[in-house]
């Protein structure tokens, strides 16, 4: 990295162009070679530079030196994140001034870093992805491939986050290997075992994502850190569910709820979320409502914002009772909680299947095309493949083979990108 790289960054938050920024001061030409990095400008230069570009000439100096009094800040921020949010909040409005235009590139990429996953801590996840768009993706590739370890394990894990968040799961794992690595540090060896295992879950690679789920459990278990150990058992056993492998499943589910002592947290709000599926897999339907509507009450307490999945599982067991008189009062509910395209696409298929349910069949196919096709473009195979069995074995019902085959094909579509379901998921 050189000067003309923080020079480029500034003048494009701007909206300037190279003309704009160096009228007055030097040639467009001139300033093209000082941004390319293959020229220094000189103090007087920067000062004008400065001057257009609202900023203080000292984020143009020293940019290669480490400040003590800065770095001892830097580490206290990154503890800090293991506190609450208001407290960050304090320590970051207290040292506001030394936070701001850092003028070493290498504190300057981990005070970044170290935003990124603050605001990750604290579910800002859009935020978060632009904040890493502005000012991390922008880091060149050579800087990152020379950087110490210490910035580049940092790179590599909150990269991985940022992959995961875009729901490219493989280049995810990659990073996240990559950073378990490099770190000697056994809290963030679990953490990146935990995500590990999740890429893997979305990736349909059962079996590797319960080895990584594992590793994390008995890192986390040496820490006697029992709530982290409850997620640990709560994905163990969605793992399991999706092998179907229930009794392996059933046995974890009770580990979670075992060493969970308040029954009012979000994370019991999740093992009664597993024990509800868990109960709807067996079809043991009153079962499954009683422990989702324990999983919704918990949530509503919290006034969470993601109670999208919950209230699905209630509606699909809801719909399975063939309570309609529920259906019709709490579909409206799930619809308030719809936050992305993909939990649009999953609403449209309940949609789809309650006026299946009903015999409402014109209804029932404008749903499902646009359920499958919203599947399609946003990769979620898991979804599409059970839509387009459904729809596949309507047609087929109504002897409308051609439509019939066109969505067979798109389940074999579907299986074929969820490779790792297809071998079974064995455990290794």
């Amino acid at each position: 990295m050189h000067l003309g790289t923080r020079l480029k960054k500034l003048r494009e938050a701007k909206g300037l162009s190279q003309k704009e920024i160096s009228h007055g001061i030097v040639s467009t030409s001139h300033y093209s070679n000082i941004e390319s990095g293959r020229f220094d400008p000189s103090n007087e230069v920067l000062q004008l530079l400065a001057n257009k570009l609202e900023v203080p000439t000292s984020y143009f100096h020293k940019i290669y030196e480490d400040h003590p009094d800065l770095q001892v800040l830097l580490i206290q921020y990154e503890k800090s994140l293991n506190t609450n949010e208001k407290e960050v909040q304090q320590f970051l409005t207290k040292h506001v001034n030394k936070f701001t235009y850092i003028s070493s590139f290498k504190q300057e990429i981990l005070f970044n870093l170290l935003k990124y996953l603050e605001l990750v801590r604290f579910a800002q996840i859009t935020l978060a992805q632009s904040h890493y768009t502005s000012e991390i993706k922008i880091i060149p590739t050579d800087y990152i491939n020379q950087a110490s370890n210490s910035i580049l394990e940092k790179y590599t894990f909150v990269t991985g986050i940022y992959q995961y968040f875009n729901r490219e799961y493989k280049k995810s794992i990659r990073y996240f290997l990559d950073s378990l690595h490099l770190t000697k540090d056994e809290v963030l060896s679990a953490k990146l075992n935990y995500n590990i295992s999740l890429a893997f879950y979305h990736s349909y690679d059962y079996g590797t994502a319960l080895v990584y789920a594992k590793q994390a459990l008995t890192l986390y278990m040496h820490f006697h850190d029992w709530e982290k150990c409850g997620h640990c058992y709560n994905l163990i056993a969605a793992l399991y569910m999706e092998q179907h492998k229930m009794e392996d499943a059933k046995h974890y589910i009770e580990k979670g709820s075992s060493i969970i002592t308040d029954k009012k947290s979000k994370l019991y709000a999740d093992v009664c979320h597993n024990q509800a599926y868990f109960f709807y897999l067996e079809k043991e339907y009153m079962q499954a409502l009683r422990e989702i509507n324990k999983s919704l009450e918990i949530l509503q307490q919290h006034q969470s914002e993601n109670a999208f999945n919950a209230m699905k599982l209630k509606v699909e067991i809801v719909l399975q009772l063939k309570d309609f008189k529920t259906l019709h009062t709490f579909l409206p509910k799930l619809k308030e909680t719809v936050s992305s395209e993909i939990e649009q696409d999953q609403l449209t298929y309940l949609e789809a299947t309650i006026y299946y349910f009903m015999g409402e069949y014109e209804e029932y196919e404008q749903k499902m095309r646009s359920c499958t096709a919203g599947f399609r473009m946003n990769k979620d195979w898991k979804s599409l493949k059970t839509a387009a069995h459904h729809f596949s074995n309507y047609f087929a019902e109504q002897k409308k083979y051609k439509n019939a085959y066109t969505y067979q094909e798109l389940c074999i579509l579907s299986y074929s990108n969820m490779t790792f379901e297809l071998k079974g998921g064995e455990e290794k």
